[in-house]
């Protein structure tokens, strides 16, 4: 309860206990209101304080803030005794009535009595004759104040007619600008149109293209058919000369001689005349008889002589036939080869030229390529260079930033001052005290690793660009100005990014005890064998006795944090987060000193090396992979684990047997249990493979040509082209700011620039949405047809678009709400939104959108996760739904360049999709299987591609 004054006594009256009563009930009203500089004047004229007295309570730069001053000085009255506190009682009753009305419960009576006593009235004359002086000085320094106030208001009227001019020429710019977007779109439109005009024209030339392709190919195989028939005919003609000749010899060997007829007639003849003559006696006849039996017997020895020769002369002549056969036969077969030889001779020829061109051609493309490449190569310094400079100007920007701040407070310091009612003096700056760094350092080791930590803390402090978060940020009690706000929130983001560099991702972790342990890193992996992953951290496991490892104090158990070391330039890299074939690379990289920083986590490492021992895993790696490439038996299959491009594996060891193998199991899609499981190469040696494919793949591409349009179009897909910027991060390793390094091989036998850009692998993560998702069919065409028939079923809604101008368009897309565009008609865009999107999945529904694959991404970033479906057409397929096509005005042609078009873009969507083949005959029984393959889409875990980091 405050104490106030009696009535009947005055406060001269009352003793010095009970007057500094008055005064301390009221203290903290008054160390709050009262400002020293005011009554100290009056407390000197009264002779309580000196000068020096004064000087200290105003100016000692123990006295941080008022408050503090006005309770020194109460203490420096109250030693005083009564007359202090009188003193200062009477000072109150001229400069703060109402606390003197509050303490005595009077109204102050200004009397000046301790001045009367001490100086009488010549010095309280002269004590108000200063006082009028200051009054004077005040009034001066106001109208100066006013002055310049109103030099400002005419300062502040001249800008505003500026103003108001440039307003209206800003005006005029304006419609200017309106008429020149009018101009603007008038030209895009007429621009689409010829981009229309061009590709139509493309698409004819590549026709034309195709089609002279086609004829080339029938004219060789016509050119070979001629060929062949020429070949046949030749053989025809010498058969038919040889048949020719062997039937005019048979008809020349089957007619009778004319010598022969003669002499036969002849004989026959003279057999007549003989008979004639010798028609004599019966004893003649009996000679003749005998003469003819015995010719007759003669004849019979010389017809058997006869017949025996015969036979020899048949056999002879059928030999001879024979021979002369084979003979014929052999000229034919000569003929034949000699024909055979000349158009092989033709064939061999042409296809040397052939080979000649297409040597021409690869040397052609060998030149174009490495053009591109060289091309590429600039691009990538040149975007290295911007990359650096936007750095440059960035810290210029952020220092100059600094400098305009520094001004301004200082301006706005003298413009305090020179409005002040006291005359102008210096006070002391606002300073901003150091905080506790959160990060304690332990020195357990010996003395000299103690002083290396300490020499490795304080490079660590020099990175630092700004100063540690004060938890006290101004000496003074008046509140803090915007320029200082701004400030302290600009050096709270620079010291946030700054832990987060010291710290590495995830940022926050690096918050127990740490210590730092420094000795010679030659051949580190045979002083100390470490275990663990990235899921559980590196840790540790054996020391070898007498290495310098063991000597500066490492033990089992310990978790490697961080290393720094040495090399061509000095490099720091974090593992904490790191895997088990990162740490073991980063580790063989270390030549001479290093540093690392380690931290005690005794539990974690008696759980991993409990979960060895009993094989629940083998090492701590635990993460995710989409696979971008097919690898069985033919492509670099490990042990009989065949996977296929497109699925999800689940890597629990990435140094598995010591070599370049990862451990890896398939995923269900529906729970993310593991299943079988295999070995499989790692991220360097699958891109080796993967660029050995295509490789293979570039040789053999007629013959996938051919056999690509006699299989089906459900086939597998081989190979997922999924590349990275060269100047990007390796995606499954944290550390690194190169490209993909061969985890086999030291980094200093790196060629230089070898950095590769096929991702064999794409790192994801898993995600649950928690309610019906969105639908996409691809392609677009097919995909309208599809969403109009399923638009009518029970659990699906077509989702509503919104027309937008130029305006609306860039102020949604701007805050991110648009998910792609519908149509563009003039100067409005029919847009799907995340509003609309949002509101028709609260209605527990699917969305369906009529959209294209490019827009998946744009979802992903909102979060909107939808069931991607495609259908594979073809030339069978799109004869099924003929009518239904002409109906909405769609061709075939039109339909398949759409197909091709679009399955482009599978290799670069986020996310899994699933193919819609074969098993429909027409439109019902295809959106059967469209709805099946979203109920089972639905069910599935969503598998989302991570960024490049």
């Amino acid at each position: 309860m405050d104490v106030v004054a009696s009535d009947d006594k005055e406060i001269k009256d009352l003793d010095e206990d009970s007057i500094w009563d008055l005064i301390e009930s009221q203290r903290h009203i008054i160390t709050t209101k009262v400002r020293p500089c005011h009554v100290t004047p009056f407390l000197r004229q009264c002779h309580v304080i000196g000068e020096t007295d004064e000087e200290e309570i105003l100016f000692a730069p123990h006295l941080k803030h008022r408050c503090m001053r006005t309770g020194y000085m109460l203490d420096l009255l109250r030693t005083r005794g009564k007359k202090g506190g009188v003193a200062f009682l009477e000072s109150l009753g001229f400069y703060n009535p109402e606390i003197y009305t509050l303490i005595t419960g009077k109204e102050p009576t200004r009397d000046c009595s301790s001045i009367l006593v001490e100086k009488g009235n010549l010095g309280l004359i002269q004590f108000l004759m200063n006082e009028v002086m200051k009054a004077q000085k005040w009034l001066g320094e106001e109208k100066c104040h006013k002055h310049r106030l109103h030099e400002k208001v005419q300062s502040l009227e001249e800008q505003n007619q500026k103003l108001v001019t440039e307003l209206k020429g800003l005006k005029a710019a304006e419609a200017n600008l309106s008429r020149i977007k009018v101009d603007w779109n008038r030209h895009h439109n007429e621009m689409i149109r010829l981009k229309e005009e061009n590709y139509q024209i493309l698409m004819r030339y590549t026709n034309t293209l195709q089609e002279k392709e086609m004829s080339v190919t029938r004219s060789r195989e016509l050119h070979q058919q001629v060929d062949n028939l020429t070949m046949e005919n030749k053989k025809l003609k010498l058969e038919f000369d040889v048949e020719r000749r062997m039937s005019s010899k048979l008809r020349d060997a089957f007619k009778p001689k004319q010598d022969e007829l003669l002499y036969l007639k002849e004989e026959i003849d003279k057999l007549r005349l003989r008979i004639q003559k010798q028609q004599l006696n019966p004893v003649t006849i009996d000679i003749l008889e005998q003469d003819r039996v015995e010719a007759l017997e003669d004849r019979q020895d010389l017809m058997k002589e006869m017949n025996s020769l015969r036979l020899e002369l048949d056999q002879a002549e059928r030999l001879r036939n024979e021979y002369l056969d084979e003979k014929e036969n052999m000229l034919v077969e000569c003929a034949t080869l000699k024909i055979d030889c000349d158009m092989y001779k033709d064939k061999i020829t042409s296809l040397q030229a052939q080979v000649l061109e297409l040597q021409k051609e690869r040397d052609v493309a060998y030149g174009a390529r490495d053009e591109a490449q060289l091309q590429i190569s600039k691009m990538i310094m040149d975007k290295d260079l911007c990359r650096r400079q936007v750095i440059e100007l960035q810290d210029t920007y952020r220092e100059l930033n600094k400098e305009i701040l520094q001004l301004r407070s200082s301006r706005d310091r003298q413009e305090k001052v020179t409005n002040n009612k006291t005359p102008p003096r210096e006070k002391p700056k606002l300073k901003r005290l150091q905080a506790v760094n959160p990060r304690t350092i332990s020195c357990d080791s010996d003395d000299s690793s103690c002083s290396s930590q300490g020499d490795f803390y304080t490079n660590l402090k020099k990175t630092e660009s700004c100063e540690s978060v004060s938890s006290v940020s101004s000496s003074f009690v008046e509140p803090p100005s915007k320029e200082s706000l701004y400030r302290r929130q600009t050096e709270d983001a620079m010291e946030e990014s700054f832990r987060c560099f010291l710290q590495g991702p995830p940022p926050m972790k690096l918050l127990s005890r740490i210590s730092l342990f420094e000795f010679n890193g030659d051949g580190i992996l045979e002083q100390i064998e470490i275990i663990g992953g990235n899921s559980t951290g590196i840790f540790i496991h054996k020391t070898k006795p007498g290495s310098p490892a063991s000597n500066c104090g490492l033990e089992s158990g310990f978790q490697i944090m961080m290393v720094e070391y040495n090399g061509k330039e000095p490099k720091k890299t974090v593992l904490e987060d790191a895997s088990l074939e990162e740490a073991v690379w980063t580790l063989k990289q270390i030549k001479g000193m290093c540093c690392l920083a380690i931290r005690r986590k005794g539990d974690a490492y008696q759980t991993l090396v409990e979960n060895i021992e009993k094989k629940i895993s083998t090492s701590g790696d635990s993460f995710y992979i989409r696979v971008n490439v097919t690898f069985d038996k033919e492509n670099g299959a490990m042990g009989g684990f065949t996977i296929q491009c497109n699925e999800i594996l689940h890597i629990t060891d990435t140094v598995h047997r010591g070599g370049s193998e990862w451990k890896a199991f398939r995923v269900n899609p529906n729970t993310m249990a593991d299943m079988d499981g295999g070995a499989i190469p790692n991220y360097y040696r699958a891109q080796q493979l993967l660029i050995g494919m295509i490789q293979n793949m570039a040789q053999q591409i007629p013959s996938i040509k051919k056999r690509d349009q006699k299989t089906s179009s459900s086939q597998n897909k081989l190979v997922r082209i999924v590349s990275t910027d060269k100047s990007q991060r390796n995606p499954l390793w944290l550390s690194f700011d190169c490209g993909t390094i061969n985890p086999d091989k030291e980094q200093d036998d790196q060629p230089p620039g070898n950095c590769f850009t096929l991702m064999p692998y794409s790192l994801v993560r898993p995600c649950h949405p928690p309610s019906l998702r969105p639908v996409i069919i691809a392609p677009t065409r097919i995909g309208k047809i599809v969403l109009e028939k399923l638009k009518d079923k029970a659990e699906y809604e077509k989702c509503a678009s919104e027309c937008l101008n130029n305006a609306e368009y860039a102020e949604k897309d701007r805050k991110g709400d648009i998910l792609g565009v519908k149509e563009v008609q003039n100067l409005l865009r029919s847009c799907y939104t995340r509003t609309a999107v949002e509101a028709v999945v609260a209605k527990n529904a699917h969305c369906l959108l009529e959209l294209g694959l490019d827009c998946v991404r744009r979802l992903h970033k909102v979060e909107i996760y939808p069931i991607v479906i495609v259908v594979r057409l073809c030339e069978k397929n799109i004869k099924k739904i003929k009518k239904i096509l002409q109906k909405y005005g769609v061709t075939e042609d039109l339909l398949l360049e759409c197909s091709r078009r679009e399955e482009a873009c599978l290799d670069t969507l986020p996310c899994l999709y699933n193919s819609i083949a074969n098993g429909w005959s027409d439109l019902d029984s295809l959106v059967n299987l469209v709805k099946a393959a979203i109920k089972d889409e639905q069910k599935k875990i969503v598998w989302i591609e991570q960024a490049p980091l």
